[in-house]
């Protein structure tokens, strides 16, 4: 048993006596005689307090150069004078002086150290322990040191039991990466962990982190983040309430309204996102959007994935694209939406042209443009959107049809269409269908001998006279020459079968049979204006089918059957305006008796209403 609370002059002066010399001192000068009385009174004070506190953490006195007792001081206090040292479990305490208490407390003051185990080192002006708690309270310039951290504040308590440090009145850590202050914090030396509260800024060289709470470890150098935190460096800002970030490998992830914004205002947002900053990479989950403001474009899904390297974003799970417009957005969605040359950094690398590019199942939606298709592409390079594997247009009511078709875009505006390869234009002929219903409901004899008619029976108009009267045709509601009309069916030289003319397909909606205005060729252009289609020009093979009014559009003259090389076609207000025919025309104009509803199509044609997207909601149909 160790008893080094007991003062022996020789350890209090640092120099070893006998008892001889003891009383050779005595005998010497009987003054000392009051000395030695209070050396055996200190002695059976702390001979009680040490057998007392066996069952206790026990402070021991390892040194000290002098120490003396006096009533005065209160308590039974000792107080100890020069290099003094105590010592606590696996902790040491040294000051300058202190006043040693019966209670298993003290008050150190001067040059106040305290380490642990060589793991962790804590200095101040003076401190107060308390036995009862193994609270120590530190005051002055602090300094608690642990393997290459530092943590500077002017007021502290120690837990000796929790192996906790704690301030309140603000303090700073600096360690190899950063230095992070707040207005309270807690340190378990234990669990190696930092709590910090109010005002908290971790500054890194590349960053600077602001948050209200942050959890964070020394070892890993993580900083865990509670509540509503910022992340402002040089390329971005990064915001989220709930999340974590390792300055040491620059990699982190957040949730709660998490959100990454560059210097150029475009956005990256989630409910989960995780980034690494060295390599530039993120991944982000559910309700993702990427806002591109340079371009109006915003990027959805509820999986996204984005490398900074090749500038490549991916996105998937419900992915849309929006193109925002002036008066309208256009809406699309494929399984799988790809961009390159897209960056979160503050500008893109040497202005590159980005490259959007859809996969599968693809669909879009715009108020007056409407599309599908398998695969689609779209180049910032030369502005032209590309549309592959049996792609359909729909505008207004007329759909088109091709192999492959290229949308050519200027000032952000639709401007030409390229079709290729069986080109087909096709409109519901809503007029001609009412009228014929009318027609029949007041004349059912002649529907049904119209009915009765071969569908192989056509009348022909004379080539030359088409050619003259080439701008008086019309498609839809639109004029018609009545006169041109009346010699044609006057003139019975002009009757004939063409076998080939009428190929059979039964289109019925519900019990309505419906008339369509046709355009068939091997290519077409379609041009825009003010993103409306105006003209379109068909190249090779061209083919048009459609319905002949009187001047009021009270009377359905007849259906119209040309066929030459090339012709050109003007729409006004989404709707076929007239068709000047190109290039050795030949055309058939039919009386009404003679057309039968649900024949009068060109060979290839296909109605695709049911697949056209009618609202927003519709253009993910099909593809889940």
């Amino acid at each position: 048993m160790e008893y080094p609370l007991i003062l022996f002059p020789w350890v209090l002066s640092g120099t070893r006596r006998s008892p001889g010399d003891l009383h050779h001192m005595k005998a010497e000068n009987k003054s000392n005689v009051f000395t030695i009385k209070i050396f055996l009174l200190s002695f059976l004070v702390c001979f009680c307090f040490v057998v007392n506190a066996q069952q206790k953490q026990t402070i021991q006195l390892v040194h000290a150069n002098s120490g003396e007792y006096d009533k005065k001081l209160g308590d039974g206090a000792q107080r100890l004078i020069g290099n003094v040292k105590l010592a606590n479990d696996s902790t040491d305490m040294y000051s300058d002086s202190a006043y040693f208490y019966s209670d298993n407390s003290f008050r150190a003051f001067g040059h106040v150290h305290i380490a642990r185990k060589d793991t962790m080192d804590l200095y101040g002006d003076s401190l107060h322990y308390d036995g009862a708690t193994r609270m120590a309270e530190i005051y002055g310039d602090i300094r608690c040191l642990r393997k290459g951290m530092t943590l500077t504040t002017k007021h502290m308590l120690y837990s000796l039991k929790d192996h906790t440090v704690n301030y309140w009145d603000g303090g700073t850590i600096v360690d190899t990466n950063n230095v992070l202050t707040s207005k309270i914090g807690i340190y378990n030396t234990k669990l190696k962990l930092c709590y910090f509260k109010q005002q908290v800024v971790l500054t890194n060289p590349k960053y600077v982190i602001r948050c209200d709470t942050m959890l964070y470890s020394p070892e890993s150098l993580t900083a865990y983040f509670i509540g509503p935190t910022r992340i402002t460096s040089k390329n971005n800002f990064m915001y989220c309430e709930r999340g974590y970030y390792n300055t040491s490998k620059n990699y982190c992830q957040f949730w709660q309204k998490p959100y990454i914004k560059n210097k150029k205002g475009d956005s990256l947002s989630g409910d989960q996102i995780y980034y690494n900053r060295a390599k530039d990479y993120g991944q982000i989950l559910d309700n993702v959007s990427l806002v591109d403001t340079t371009d109006n474009i915003i990027l959805k899904g509820d999986y996204m994935e984005y490398k900074g390297d090749s500038e490549t974003m991916l996105a998937t799970c419900k992915a849309l694209l929006l193109q925002v417009y002036n008066k309208d957005t256009l809406h699309l969605h494929g399984d799988t939406l790809y961009g390159k040359n897209i960056s979160m950094s503050d500008s893109n690398k040497n202005g590159k042209p980005k490259l959007m590019l859809a996969y599968h199942h693809v669909k879009f939606y715009k108020k007056d443009l409407q599309g599908k298709c398998d695969s689609l592409t779209y180049d910032e390079k030369d502005s032209i959107m590309r549309m592959f594997y049996n792609p359909i247009l729909w505008s207004d009511v007329n759909q088109l049809t091709a192999d492959t078709m290229r949308l050519h875009m200027r000032n952000k505006k639709m401007d030409v269409l390229d079709m290729r390869g069986h080109s087909f234009i096709a409109s519901k002929d809503t007029l001609a269908s009412k009228l014929m219903e009318a027609d029949s409901a007041n004349n059912p004899k002649d529907t049904v001998g119209a009915k009765n008619i071969s569908k192989d029976s056509v009348l022909r108009s004379p080539r030359d006279s088409l050619v003259k009267s080439t701008s008086n045709f019309h498609m839809g509601s639109t004029r018609h020459d009545t006169s041109l009309t009346a010699n044609i069916l006057d003139n019975d030289s002009i009757k004939h079968i063409r076998k080939d003319s009428l190929p059979v397909h039964k289109i019925v909606h519900g019990s309505d049979t419906l008339q369509y205005n046709q355009i068939k060729g091997r290519n077409m252009k379609g041009y825009f204006r003010d993103n409306k289609i105006y003209k379109v020009n068909v190249m090779g093979n061209a083919q048009t089918i459609y319905y002949v009014y009187s001047d009021n559009n009270t009377t359905l003259l007849g259906a119209n059957r040309a066929d030459c090389s090339n012709m050109i076609i003007y729409i006004v207000e989404n709707k076929i305006n007239s068709i000047t025919f190109l290039q050795k025309p030949d055309a058939t104009l039919f009386p009404m008796k003679d057309v039968k509803q649900t024949d009068f199509l060109l060979g290839g044609f296909h109605w695709y209403g049911y697949m056209r997207p009618h609202t927003i909601a519709d253009i993910f149909k099909g593809s889940q």
